[in-house]
């Protein structure tokens, strides 16, 4: 479906909103008697120190840009049921002002960058991305200039060569805060990077890995308040499972453990795993001292996180994974938060979008990170979820106006730092869902540490699928599974990732 507007009332609302606020922060003053003297009760002894004003940072971009009112067509993510009905894209169209502010935000963006740049900004739904670009680029036609591609998408179409490297692209300042430094040090090598995420997306956050927790069941069960906890640098896998089972309990006495009866000290899902992996500062593959790729997950380290997650996750009276259970829901994170929201569990692992769902829970909760692997650790650390989450890339056809591309990426992530960054994070996130300050505090150690994980994303070995499949299990026993798909480990780093990206190398240079 084709999205277009003529955005010239809509402007001009969202300029006279602007300039009614302006005029309303003008208007204080001291009240003052009839005589027009200040009330004595009214001075303070000292005046506050004035608060300093954050100072916008814009983008490096010539002023004179101006590309005649060209389409720029960005391809994104439509509707879909069931439990993927939260996965949309809600961060790159807008059809006008409502009052919602990542709607409002993402309008407003989207009317600066096309005054700015003289362009005109166009969204389509593009259901299959891969199939979509590898059309355009084999075709070599402009049909799209900007793609927002899932993470879990992409590997195929980076190593065949059908994106753009973002290094190459002209008015892109990939140094900028608006980009995300640890997708940028993660996804590139050999001097290449084809897909980024930022702050003109926020299908990236919405994808993040976090924790939820029960005021209630803390207090009720006189524990640590866990927001103490991580920032006493305490939060950790054994400490959580400490207090996860203090709570899980047979409510109704039955005997067995009951989804819908009892009460559990974890909910989590088969996507966690890579979660609680990459929190304990484990990875599949990472980069060695000389940048090249390498599997980490043989490591003693790796071997001693799987190790403790064995002990913790597979106890069912205290531990439930919601994908055991998706024949009784079809949507499984509506099943977790119900049985979350009925004070039914301490702790749930989910996705940052999933704290929605949660609007309307009676009980207090709050946002923490992943917890680390002890307390030794210097970091927390979060992963932002393959299957859901969007990047920007942009297909590899010299017949885009590659210019242009770059300068409204640029414009796009520089004011989406600002109006559409903070609409998701305060608004969306801390007002509306959270509700109260520590959540919002939160944010800052969730998204600042991201992993991308190249082992995960290019499911290098099988591994990552396995430990998906396994989670369902009794347990992951990471040495058995190593030790049968070790050939293909091998195999699999070098054929599958190492050799094509440094072909693309050689021919870039």
């Amino acid at each position: 479906m084709k999205k277009t507007t003529v955005r010239t009332l809509s402007v001009l609302l969202l300029l006279s909103l602007l300039s009614a606020l302006a005029a309303g922060c003008s208007e204080s003053g001291t009240q003052t008697d009839d005589a027009g003297s200040e009330t004595p009760s009214a001075v303070p002894e000292t005046e506050p120190e004035p608060e300093e004003e954050e100072v916008k940072l814009l983008p490096d971009l010539p002023e004179d840009l101006d590309y005649g009112g060209a389409d720029v067509v960005i391809m994104q993510h439509p509707f879909q049921a069931g439990d993927w009905a939260d996965w949309l894209s809600r961060d790159i169209w807008s059809d006008g002002l409502t009052g919602e502010p990542i709607n409002d935000a993402v309008f407003a963006r989207n009317a600066y960058t096309e005054e700015k740049l003289n362009v005109t900004l166009k969204a389509e739904d593009v259901p299959n991305m891969p199939d979509t670009i590898q059309k355009q680029v084999t075709s070599g036609s402009a049909d799209y200039n900007i793609s927002t591609a899932r993470i879990q998408s992409l590997p195929a179409t980076v190593t065949k060569g059908y994106l753009v490297n973002l290094y190459d692209m002209p008015h892109m300042d990939l140094t900028k805060p608006w980009y995300d430094e640890r997708c940028i040090a993660d996804a590139s090598y050999y001097g290449l990077l084809y897909y980024v995420t930022g702050d003109m997306i926020i299908l990236d956050d919405d994808s993040t890995g976090s924790m939820v927790f029960n005021k209630q069941l803390i207090a009720d069960y006189h524990l640590d308040t866990p927001y103490d906890l991580v920032e006493e640098g305490t939060w950790t896998l054994d400490r959580m499972a400490e207090m996860a089972r203090a709570v899980a309990e047979d409510l109704n006495g039955n005997g067995e453990v009951d989804i819908e009866g009892d009460r559990f000290g974890i909910l989590w899902q088969r996507d966690a795993i890579v979660s609680f992996m990459h929190g304990s500062e484990a990875r599949i593959v990472d980069k060695n001292a000389d940048g090249e790729p390498e599997y980490t997950i043989t490591s003693e380290h790796a071997n001693d996180v799987f190790s403790k997650i064995d002990s913790i996750f597979f106890d069912p009276a205290v531990v439930q994974n919601m994908h055991n259970y998706s024949s009784k829901y079809p949507d499984i994170y509506v099943g977790e938060c119900n049985i979350f929201r009925a004070n039914n569990a301490l702790f749930m692992w989910m996705r940052m979008r999933v704290a929605q769902n949660l609007r309307d829970m009676e009980a207090d909760f709050g946002i923490i990170p992943v917890p680390k692997y002890d307390e030794a650790q210097q970091q927390y650390y979060s992963t932002v979820t393959k299957y859901t989450a969007a990047t920007v890339c942009i297909p590899n056809t010299e017949a885009i106006d590659w210019d242009m591309t770059g300068a409204v990426v640029e414009l796009m992530n520089a004011e989406g730092h600002y109006g559409l960054h903070e609409a998701y994070y305060e608004n969306n996130l801390g007002s509306k869902i959270s509700r109260d300050a520590q959540s919002t505090e939160m944010l800052d150690l969730i998204f600042s540490n991201r992993i991308y994980d190249a082992g995960e994303i290019y499911e290098l070995g099988s591994i990552s699928s396995n430990l998906y499949s396994r989670s369902a299990e009794s347990g992951i026993n990471l040495a058995t599974l190593l030790a049968q798909y070790s050939k293909m480990m091998t195999k699999s780093l070098e054929k599958s990732f190492t050799k094509p990206l440094k072909e693309l190398a050689e021919a870039r240079n």
